[in-house]
């Protein structure tokens, strides 16, 4: 399911959906008459702000057609407020930055921030613009309006913390749930986390390293060639290295066996 408005989003698209009432579109298919025929389900969704300091994280349950109501949950209800926090100080910083007062309403200081934005100087415009889309993000992320999130089991590329990887994929959108990284990813770079999770996905399959110490043979044997490696001292002759490669020979031979 994707929204089709956001395509092309700019800066007053990310804002308005933080702080105002906006039109959230859900596209699925139905089966009528021997066929599948395309349905549009539009839903009056509340400010991605509102949705936060509230705390009410949709169900889950719903992979299509219209999404199920809200069901809070502690640890999401968590997630939802610390990134309201989080979104309310880094906007006050910005503002302060640009010589005003940040009032303390969170949506009047997202408001007077994207006042401020046109007078701002040409860095300081792409950093707010790229902050802003990041909140939005984040926002999404946290709130799960659009899907339920995929959390691989895989690393984040930026802070290397396994399982904090959350993924919208009809949105095509992430985010890293630590609280060093918050890093997050949009439709222009979510390419390179899927790349990240592929290539670390595939290189895990390969044969781990057993228990016990590294250990190379003495003599030294020679290695035909370095197709395997010790993850741990790096040494194509260690036992472990040559254990894997003995693994891909049998499996080699049970193949070429059953052909």
């Amino acid at each position: 399911m994707t929204d089709p408005h956001r395509q092309g989003m700019q800066l007053v698209d990310y804002i308005h959906d933080l702080i105002d009432t906006h039109t959230h579109v859900e596209l699925y298919t139905v089966r009528e008459h021997g066929g599948w025929v395309p349905r549009r389900h539009a839903t009056k969704a509340p400010a991605l702000l509102d949705q936060l300091w509230a705390g009410d994280i949709p169900s889950s349950t719903a992979e299509e057609g219209p999404r199920a109501g809200y069901s809070s949950k502690p640890a999401a209800r968590l997630d939802a407020l610390d990134t309201a926090v989080r979104i309310d100080l880094e906007v006050a910083a910005w503002i302060t930055d640009l010589g005003e007062t940040p009032p303390l309403d969170g949506k009047a200081a997202l408001r007077l921030l994207h006042s401020l934005v046109p007078s701002a100087e040409a860095p300081a415009r792409r950093a707010i613009t790229a902050d802003v889309r990041r909140w939005w993000i984040r926002a999404r992320v946290v709130t799960g309006w659009d899907s339920p999130a995929w959390v691989p089991d895989n690393t984040c590329p930026q802070c290397g913390e396994r399982g904090t990887l959350r993924v919208r994929l009809a949105d095509h959108v992430a985010a890293c749930t630590d609280d060093t990284c918050r890093a997050t990813w949009d439709e222009s770079t979510i390419g390179l986390l899927a790349d990240h999770i592929r290539s670390e996905s595939e290189a895990e399959k390969q044969p781990k390293a057993g228990p016990g110490p590294c250990w190379c043979p003495v003599p030294k044997p020679v290695v035909p060639d370095l197709s395997r490696l010790c993850p741990r001292c790096g040494s194509a002759r260690c036992r472990h290295a040559l254990g894997a490669r003995l693994l891909d020979t049998i499996r080699a031979d049970r193949e070429r066996m059953g052909a």
